[in-house]
């Protein structure tokens, strides 16, 4: 589309962690050798190509077994990337997920604003009949687990081009955000442990851990920029080339999204889930307050700020709109869950809580604010 048919809405966005929260790099740290302890709870992200050549050529003459203690024993000369507190015990020879560099990129904000729209035009179907239609012919469990949905975005949020420039039009290219700002002191970053934990029976069983660089508190701001149609230009251009109808009417579909008020409904119907599968819970009473005291906070009265859930370990019901399938088409869901559990050969539901170690003891994490400035 010409740029003299659109304008730039820009607004600023301010995401602060309220629980631990992590989005892995792609790499993995070893302890003991790219993470060495430095004092009772301290951590180094050790900066290798800066080691001192004294320590490279007592590390070249050693053993591959004794370079950990060699490392340990010179933690105090070695230069880091990040010094870190540990929240949790690091294991020797335990892998530590490596944070994002951005702590939580644009690009995965971006998809959790899709995801939150996608939910909002669901449940905006009244009709439970035309929404089970949606939903059935959205879904195809004979593709890829990662292209599952596809069909289900795709018709509230593509469009084919003209049969001549192929492709699809897409209208979250009306949406750009940019990665963060980063403000966020180096006390906010630290090392802890994130845990899946059975629910079973009114009990918790732990059946699985990972070591990850988590952030606990900072600000991320980031420049959100919306391209808002002219609609004059656009009828007539439209009144002109006919075939651009359906592609110009996927464009202007976020022109009248209010971002902010969709992601609140999206985080309420998140929060309040959680909320409601750990009730029974006894040990989890500290996180379940915690989270109460959220939906007081965020969902129950009018505020520039909302309640989102971010990153790793947060649960398919936080990256997905599973729940309205579960709740619309409980069948559906089955049949999706059952294939999940033949691809990835675990069991794939709400049968499981994802913990991590904070300051505040085991809670959720990703749990954060987004405010609108």
């Amino acid at each position: 589309m010409p740029s003299s048919l659109v304008t730039a809405k820009t607004i600023s966005l301010v995401l602060r962690p309220l629980t631990p929260i992590h989005v892995w790099s792609g790499r993995r740290l070893l302890m003991g050798l790219d993470i060495v302890g430095r004092g009772a709870d301290m951590l180094c992200i050790v900066d290798l190509d800066k080691l001192p050549s004294n320590i490279v050529n007592e590390l070249a003459n050693a053993r591959a077994d004794d370079i950990p203690k060699i490392l340990e024993r010179r933690s105090a000369q070695l230069p880091c990337k990040l010094v870190l507190r540990a929240i949790a015990t690091v294991l020797p020879y335990a892998q530590v997920l490596e944070m994002n560099q951005y702590i939580v990129p644009g690009s995965t904000l971006k998809g959790y604003i899709r995801t939150a729209i996608l939910f909002h035009m669901l449940r905006g179907i009244s009709d439970k009949a035309k929404l089970v239609e949606v939903l059935e012919s959205g879904i195809d469990l004979t593709k890829e687990s990662k292209y599952v949905s596809e069909g289900l975005e795709a018709q509230f949020f593509r469009v084919p081009r003209p049969r001549k420039q192929g492709g699809f039009v897409d209208s979250f290219q009306s949406l750009l955000v940019l990665d963060p700002e980063l403000r966020v002191e180096p006390n906010c970053l630290s090392v802890s442990e994130l845990q899946v934990v059975e629910l079973v029976g009114g009990k918790l069983k732990p059946i699985a851990s990972q070591f990850a660089v988590v952030a606990t508190c900072g600000e991320l701001r980031y420049r959100v920029s919306i391209r808002a149609s002219t609609p004059g230009i656009l009828s007539r251009v439209v009144s002109q080339v006919p075939e651009h109808k359906a592609d110009v009417e996927k464009l202007r579909l976020l022109d009248g999204v209010d971002i902010v008020k969709v992601l609140k409904e999206f985080g309420c119907s998140i929060l309040l889930r959680e909320i409601e599968r750990l009730s029974i819970y006894k040990e989890l009473e500290a996180y379940l307050s915690l989270l109460k005291d959220l939906y007081s906070k965020y969902c129950t009265r009018e505020s520039r700020c909302v309640i989102a859930r971010l990153g790793y370990m947060t649960g398919h019901i936080a990256k997905t709109v599973l729940s309205i399938v579960k709740d619309a088409y409980p069948q559906l869901y089955q049949q999706i869950r059952s294939y999940m559990e033949s691809k990835l050969h675990h069991t794939w539901d709400e049968l499981t809580i994802k913990l991590v170690r904070s300051p505040q003891g085991l809670v959720g994490p990703g749990w954060c604010e987004v405010c609108i400035e």
